[in-house]
């Protein structure tokens, strides 16, 4: 079996007779499902270690961006394919790779290899592509010269579609109402109609204003020895981290979503204070005098995620999640 054999057969439903086929060729009695007392699962693998590869399976209404109602009702169908070099006890894939790579290939051969897709390539721990009808990404074997560890092939999810078209507030006015209290006007007037007696009880109870479904952000509040919240950050999320429908307004050091941990440090040439990586993810951290910007991103995708802003004075060395 090849890859192309299934890639092609991405977005077929579960119970397709193709990919029962596939199923069937993989020599595995194992079929996706999701669980029934979690209704925010919309993800299940099939994982057959014998031929080193996983199949990933989405529900269709959440690919597809449907109403957050039908979300866990829809089809399972094949998004994902994942093909390894062996580890534990998952044996080596030994059929063909996409686009004629070979596990033995080094970077250079790698990108050498996808230069059709060139413009689409974003780096950094892993290098990704958008090929043809997915994203192909590539780690490599860590602390080698050459080497590929594991490809990835997903078919990303279709983006959220917002329901409001906020006004969103520029940067400028946010920082400038860093430490204002919940109820003042240099606070309130950033979010127009939007902030309601609701979100005033959530900044309240909880600290938090969540404003993702509508500004693609959430508000962080601490107490300061008065009788109302004032403001500390704000967390300005991509379309589709936390379900958000993503913030619409601008980054700050013409930042964007679409950047590559790579093009991130290439814009902010100022040292970070913190800086890590991990499987998943990465963060770096800045000080600037109107505020400290705390960025995480996928290694992944090579894409940020979220942009944080902190008012100065305020921020703390934590672990991410």
């Amino acid at each position: 079996m090849n890859a192309r054999q299934i890639t092609s057969k991405f977005g077929r439903s579960a119970e397709d007779d193709q990919v029962e086929e596939l199923f069937s060729q993989l020599g595995t009695l194992k079929r996706p499902s999701l669980p029934e007392d979690d209704k925010y699962v919309y993800h299940d693998w099939v994982l057959v270690r014998r031929k080193g590869v996983e199949l990933g399976f989405t529900d269709s209404a959440y690919q597809s961006a449907a109403p957050r109602s039908r979300w866990g009702h829809g089809e399972l169908i094949l998004t994902q394919a994942y093909f390894y070099t062996g580890f534990d006890d998952i044996q080596p894939f030994t059929g063909e790779l996409p686009y004629g790579l070979l596990f033995s290939d080094n970077r250079e051969t790698v990108r050498r290899k996808l230069t059709k897709f060139d413009a689409t390539r974003h780096s950094h721990v892993t290098d990704t592509w958008d090929v043809e009808g997915y994203r192909l990404r590539i780690q490599y074997v860590a602390g080698a010269k050459e080497g590929i560890d594991r490809i990835a092939c997903r078919v990303m999810a279709q983006p959220l579609q917002p329901k409001y078209k906020p006004q969103w507030p520029t940067l400028q006015q946010i920082t400038d109402a860093f430490g204002a209290r919940l109820d003042a006007p240099e606070f309130t007037g950033l979010w127009g109609n939007y902030l309601g007696a609701h979100q005033k009880k959530e900044a309240r109870e909880d600290g938090e204003i969540d404003f993702k479904e509508i500004f693609g952000a959430t508000l962080a509040l601490a107490e300061d020895n008065a009788t109302a919240p004032v403001f500390r950050s704000i967390t300005l999320h991509r379309n589709r981290d936390s379900e958000s429908v993503g913030w619409g307004g601008s980054l700050p050091a013409n930042l964007d979503f679409e950047d590559s941990p790579e093009t991130l440090f290439s814009k902010i040439k100022q040292s970070a204070v913190q800086q890590a990586d991990s499987a998943l993810t990465g963060h770096a951290v800045w000080h600037f005098p109107d505020y400290t910007l705390h960025v995480l991103y996928s290694n992944i995708d090579n894409r940020l995620l979220r942009v944080k802003l902190i008012s100065p004075g305020s921020w703390k060395c934590i672990e991410d999640e």
